[in-house]
């Protein structure tokens, strides 16, 4: 059972791609829940989709940094606190074993957010590095 599909797309590809990574790891997620696989099936689910993120969120604030974009601050922040939740939610559930509370926690907050934030945050931040690499190439 897919939650996650049809998410917005911004003008780089490759943000769509690791977009697209991430959309399977969070329904392999969903699917492990919602097939009651084994509490080890799931912890690893979770850190493949953590570790995951991470990497998603420091490639994206390279980029960032490196074409000077001016909401750097305010994205960076929006990442910190999904990442600081997303850990606070591995924690829960390793120590609560609760299946439903992390159904509850993708569902309400990283399924909603994700679509939000690429279209209020990725969606101009593509925009502008793509105008700053077209500006950069046609010198």
């Amino acid at each position: 059972m897919n939650k996650l599909n049809n998410l917005p797309q911004v003008s780089l590809n490759t943000m769509n791609e690791v977009h697209e990574e991430e959309v399977s790891i969070i329904n392999k997620l969903f699917y492990s829940l919602d097939n009651e696989d084994d509490f080890n099936t799931i912890s690893e689910c979770l850190a493949t989709l953590l570790m995951h993120v991470q990497e998603h969120f420091s490639s994206e604030e390279k980029l960032m940094k490196e074409s000077r974009y001016p909401s750097f601050r305010m994205h960076k922040a929006n990442h910190d606190k999904v990442l600081n939740e997303l850990r606070y939610a591995q924690m829960q559930f390793r120590n609560k074993k609760d299946k439903d509370l992390l159904r509850e926690y993708l569902e309400d907050n990283i399924v909603a957010w994700l679509d939000q934030h690429i279209k209020a945050m990725d969606v101009p931040m593509a925009d502008f590095i793509l105008h700053i690499q077209n500006v950069s190439n046609n010198k």
